[in-house]
């Protein structure tokens, strides 16, 4: 006999959700790039349902969050500078982030055991599950197998944690619990792009040519993956059933207990998450339609809400990311060895020139507005005097880093050797809106 899960405290974790978005976060899975990335926006969280262990209470002042994740009862958000914050439940040490968890590139939540993929393909899991004895809830969830590397996406189940890996193949551990396959990767599965598990006992697999696979429990018909289904580009799971996204925009629901009676001409959906009994779809107009039980308030989504730009879905509560303003950078001005205007400075063209700044900390490598910095030619004095840039770097392309050391920004930029002879002005624009800007000759 299966546990079932309680209102409140057996919490199933849902859909869980990997945020890489090409279009500004999907925590559910997106046909995912071959490199796991951070968003190209970021944004505040509006959250609503259940907050019986304050879930749904943002903390203060939390922003430039780029991915969510909802557990059982806790919430998990990631930032554009690679770091992770957690609140609610805490009970097995799910929101207890390890101290230095830097260079995170997306997030999962079980119900009880929170899971972070790094930029170098490495995986770190907290919370329950970390011997795997006395399952449930310790059952190995945590314990990423050893040597596991070039992971691309995560997905964490009630009690178990599913990995994808470059190469397209599918890892899993934790539970197998009542002999119900959930870890249990089907034999030559390969192909695959993206992946889901929230279902308490049942995974789903998203493949390159649209179809899907899923396997484990199968009480409710959540793993009769329908005959025929193809075109999907996203999915997402529940605790008896699952869902997919299909590139037409509509929705394909199976398995549950009315979930599948998706809302009449619903279109235009550009990504889906699942709760423990309810399904959210977000439409490309930024709003959340929801539907299905709605135990704890789950299904009702904030009335005006909108802008959204990518959902999550906990136990019985749900998360929206939602663009907010960001303040004015804190820029001093460029550092050694490019000075500010109106200096001139004089270059070699086709060097590498090292333009360093600061913005007051680590605000991420996500800084520069689209299309930036860029350069323009423009009209100069060839005998204007101005300051040598002697210190430049091997490059044969632009870059940006953070020296933490320093903290200090280092853009590197790969300059043209057909500039020989001219003048430019090199704009540096942040996403906050301002522009910096620096003068320069190339001999």
């Amino acid at each position: 006999m299966l546990p079932t899960p309680f209102l409140r405290r057996s919490f199933l974790s849902r859909s869980v959700q990997v945020a890489i978005l090409l279009f500004g976060l999907a925590v559910v899975w997106l046909m995912l790039p071959t490199t796991a990335t951070h968003a190209t926006s970021t944004g505040t969280i509006v959250a609503w349902g259940d907050n019986t262990y304050g879930q749904v209470t943002i903390p203060a002042g939390l922003n430039d969050v780029t991915a969510l994740a909802g557990g059982g009862g806790h919430t998990v958000a990631l930032k554009s500078n690679g770091t992770v914050v957690a609140w609610g439940d805490n009970t097995f040490g799910q929101t207890s982030v390890p101290a230095g968890l830097t260079g995170v590139t997306a997030i999962a939540a079980g119900e009880y055991h929170t899971v972070a993929l790094k930029g170098d393909g490495t995986v770190a899991a907290w919370g329950a599950g970390a011997t795997g004895t006395g399952c449930f809830p310790d059952c190995g969830q945590t314990m990423v197998p050893a040597g596991l590397s070039a992971v691309t996406a995560i997905a964490a189940g009630r009690v178990h944690t599913v990995a994808l890996k470059s190469d397209g193949t599918v890892v899993a551990w934790g539970a197998n619990g009542y002999d119900l396959g959930q870890t249990s990767v089907p034999a030559g599965l390969t192909g695959v792009t993206a992946i889901a598990a929230a279902g308490s006992y049942h995974t789903v697999a998203l493949k390159s040519d649209g179809t899907v696979v899923a396997w484990g429990w199968n009480g409710f018909g959540q793993t009769d993956v329908p005959i025929g289904l193809n075109g999907v580009t996203a999915i997402a799971t529940g605790f008896r059933f699952s869902v997919a996204l299909k590139s037409d925009g509509t929705v394909v629901v199976w398995g549950g207990e009315g979930q599948a009676d998706i809302p009449a001409g619903l279109s235009g959906v550009t990504a889906v998450a699942a709760n423990y009994y309810d399904v959210q779809a977000l439409k490309s107009d930024g709003t959340i339609v929801a539907w299905g039980a709605n135990a704890l308030g789950d299904a009702n989504t904030p009335v005006g809400l909108s802008g959204v730009t990518a959902i999550a879905a906990g136990g019985f509560h749900t998360l929206a990311l939602v663009p907010s303003a960001i303040p004015p950078y804190d820029f001093t001005g460029f550092f050694h060895p490019v000075d500010n205007l109106p200096t001139l400075n004089i270059a070699t063209a086709g060097s590498a020139i090292p333009v360093k700044f600061s913005l007051a900390g680590n605000q991420g490598l996500n800084i520069f507005a689209a299309g930036y910095p860029t350069s323009g030619q423009v009209v100069c004095d060839a005998n204007e005097p101005g300051s040598v840039i002697e210190e430049t770097v091997n490059a044969g392309e632009s870059s940006l880093t953070y020296e933490t050391a320093t903290g200090q920004y280092n853009y590197v930029w790969k300059t043209n050797k057909a500039w020989k002879g001219t003048c430019r002005i090199l704009v540096v624009r942040f996403i906050d809106g301002t522009d910096h800007l620096a003068k320069f000759r190339f001999k």
